[in-house]
């Protein structure tokens, strides 16, 4: 099913379940995605301003050159999606156990893409970054706190202002500049350049 330039009304689409659609250019402000799952979807330039994500599913789904700021994912499932291009800024991207405001626990988001996304001001706390893909991100003021990054790609992102706090850096890899920065004590490794002939 392909949704094109759809504006969704406040609860059209709660306690849905989607798969293998695509959405372009749609909008989602202030739309109530409550018990609302998507699997395998494509949300192609569209806008979550606002959104209501309360036990929200988004598995295998990819957010091409979609916004998605200012959003907190406390109440939201991601599995092995792909956010390439996405503009994420100022998101919190955390899990709280049931019930609790406070009570954190792990953020499950290895493997995902952030390839070229603008997650400048964005917060990851306890998050399971394991072989996530940043290269090329505006990382500029993220904070990445108790999170796992082994073996994540952070080459040629702007890390800027980036703070790691009580995270798990081991064959992290940076280009050449962040690794100077940054240096190799940290678990940081350079990314091997390619050789053309």
């Amino acid at each position: 099913m392909e949704y094109k330039d759809k504006m969704f009304l406040i609860d059209e689409l709660k306690g849905q379940e989607f798969t293998d659609c695509k959405f372009v250019k749609c909008v989602f402000t202030g739309t109530n995605l409550r018990f609302t799952s998507f699997e395998k979807c494509i949300f192609h330039t569209c806008d979550f301003s606002s959104a209501v994500f309360d036990m929200t599913l988004f598995n295998n789904c990819a957010f091409p050159e979609s916004k998605v700021s200012n959003i907190e994912f406390s109440q939201v499932q991601i599995k092995r999606c792909n956010f390439y291009r996405t503009v994420m800024k100022n998101c919190v991207l955390q899990q709280l156990r049931a019930g609790s405001k406070n009570d954190r626990k792990k953020f499950d988001l290895s493997h995902c893409v952030f390839e070229d996304a603008d997650l400048s001001g964005a917060i990851f706390s306890l998050c399971e970054l394991k072989f996530a893909n940043f290269k090329s991100a505006n990382l500029e003021n993220v904070i990445f706190e108790k999170c796992n990054l082994k073996e994540a790609n952070l080459m040629n992102a702007n890390i800027a202002g980036t703070n790691f706090i009580d995270c798990k850096v081991e064959k992290t890899i940076l280009n050449l500049e962040s690794f100077i920065a940054f240096g190799n004590s940290k678990g940081f490794i350079l990314e091997e350049p390619t050789i053309q002939l």
